[in-house]
């Protein structure tokens, strides 16, 4: 897995699989929080998430944090369709 990041966008590249991977996504998008209340993550490789990363997602959005996912993978989109997490993490394909 890969990821970068500009402004308030974070962009993943590779599967979303380990708990290392968690740890890298959360460190970054924490940065970009500390300065914005929003931030948009573009997933364009990824089959699947980690619940980490879900539970991490959904716990900004507790906090007031404007999430957007954009998701390219159709299974990932099914996945998240189907915990009920489209509207909540303003999910949008890619």
């Amino acid at each position: 897995m890969e990821i970068s990041s500009s402004s308030n966008i974070v962009t993943i590249t590779g599967n979303i699989k380990a708990l290392s991977h968690y740890e890298t996504i959360k460190r970054e998008i924490d940065t970009i929080i500390e300065n914005s209340s929003s931030v948009k993550i573009k997933i364009l490789e990824s089959i699947s998430i980690t619940s980490s990363t879900i539970g991490y997602l959904c716990k900004l959005v507790d906090k007031g944090v404007n999430i957007e996912l954009h998701v390219k993978n159709d299974g990932l989109i099914h996945l998240l369709d189907d915990l009920n997490l489209i509207s909540l993490l303003n999910i949008k394909k890619v």
